[in-house]
């Protein structure tokens, strides 16, 4: 499981919208989309434990729902860029094409593209399925000082 504690800054029916901290862990990545003043970001969670806002939770996920999730963000787009690269390589080089190495990197790069675009379009309903949130386990403290949102 992957835990984290946040502050809950909103409630709608059984989700809450906690502010999370930047680990360690996460200083060099750059893949969540942080605030840079307050060096938090605004997640969905699933709402067990009833939090309300301004308490503190613990949250957490499993990790292989995490793993699947980062799988379609960064592992699907890389095997379109390498099957579009090797795919037209290899057709290109056969039909003799002039600078067929530069023609099939762009197009192993456009194959990429497709594929973070075709994630993009699909994002809101990976968002909203339950299998790929965060779980609010228990409030840790319910009388926390309301984050910034």
């Amino acid at each position: 499981m992957l835990n984290t504690t946040g502050i809950v800054v909103g409630v709608e029916k059984d989700r809450a919208y906690v502010h999370i901290g930047r680990h360690t862990a996460c200083e060099n990545c750059g893949a969540c989309h942080f605030d840079e003043k307050t060096m938090n970001m605004k997640i969905t969670a699933l709402n067990q434990a009833g939090a309300k806002v301004g308490d503190q939770v613990a949250l957490s996920m499993d990790n292989v729902n995490f793993f699947r999730a980062s799988f379609f963000l960064y592992g699907i787009p890389l095997m379109a860029l390498l099957v579009g690269l090797f795919t037209s390589f290899y057709a290109f080089e056969k039909m003799a094409l002039p600078m067929y190495d530069i023609l099939s990197i762009l197009v192993g790069i456009g194959c990429m593209a497709i594929a973070f675009l075709v994630i993009r379009s699909k994002s809101q309903s990976f968002a909203e399925n339950p299998d790929y949130m965060s779980i609010i386990t228990e409030v840790i403290h319910n009388d926390f000082p309301m984050a910034n949102n």
